[in-house]
Formats: structure tokens, C-alpha cells, sequence
């Protein structure tokens, strides 16, 4: 299957042993890199710090996101990576790395969409479409 047939790509990580997890300032920091290094607008960016510690954030960019939960007092955090498919969600470990420092890094990556030689759109492991499903 080629890259350009993939619509959007989704990492799924998660970290542990790492530093810097309960810094707003930060987080926000690494989401915007994370923009700019997927040249992708950001429409809405958000960190919430809760209390005694811990963050979740979010950072939508079209037909993108990036959602980040962290758990200081575990030294782990949980991070969505959801790009459009002209884009390599993967160039976003080495930033993860940077700001984050983890001792170990676990990345599962899924194909969310895929088009079909007919134009149509399927589950990367779906090529022929159910006979309950309407033709519209």
C-alpha cells in the first residue's frame, strides 16, 4: 500500500520514565512544534493542569490532533497523534524524546482510512463493503 493512499495516520504512544510532565508551559511548547513541523494551522490548543499534578491537553489542527494525559507520579504520560496522511506522524518522536526525555518510548501506529481503487474510502483491512451497508 502506498503513503498518498493512507488518509489520516495515527500514532498511539505511550512514555515512561519521563521528565516535564506537569509543565503547561512546556507541553504547549512541544504541541506547537509539533504543528510547525507538520505545517498544520492550529485551530484550538488547550492544557489543563490539575491538581496535585498532572495534565491533559489537546491541540486540534485540520483533519489532525494531538491529545496528551500525563501522569507525574508515574513518571508516564499517554499521547494521541492523529495526522492527515501527506504527513509523517512518526517525525514526532524525536520531539516527544526532546521535551519529555523518557526512559522508554512505545509507539503503535494504525492506518485509519484508506482509499479504495473505486475512490471510496475503507478500514485499512477492509476492501469490499458489507451487504447491510446502503449505497449512498
Amino acid at each position: 500500500m502506498m503513503f498518498s493512499d493512507v488518509l489520516p495516520r495515527h500514532l498511539i504512544i505511550e512514555i515512561v520514565d519521563s521528565r516535564n510532565l506537569n509543565n503547561v508551559e512546556l507541553m504547549e511548547e512541544f504541541l506547537r512544534e509539533v504543528a510547525a513541523m507538520q505545517q498544520g494551522a492550529i485551530l484550538g490548543l488547550q492544557v489543563h493542569r490539575f491538581q496535585p499534578h498532572g495534565l491533559s491537553a489537546l491541540m486540534i489542527m485540520p483533519e489532525s490532533h494531538v491529545a496528551v494525559h500525563t501522569w507525574p507520579e508515574y513518571h508516564y504520560a499517554s499521547i494521541d497523534i492523529f495526522l492527515q496522511g501527506q504527513t509523517d506522524a512518526v517525525q514526532s518522536v524525536p520531539l516527544i524524546e526532546k521535551y519529555f526525555q523518557p526512559g522508554e518510548v512505545k509507539v503503535v501506529e494504525l492506518e485509519r482510512g484508506v482509499k479504495n481503487g473505486d475512490g471510496t474510502v475503507v478500514h485499512p483491512g477492509v476492501h469490499r463493503k458489507l451487504p447491510n451497508e446502503s449505497q449512498g
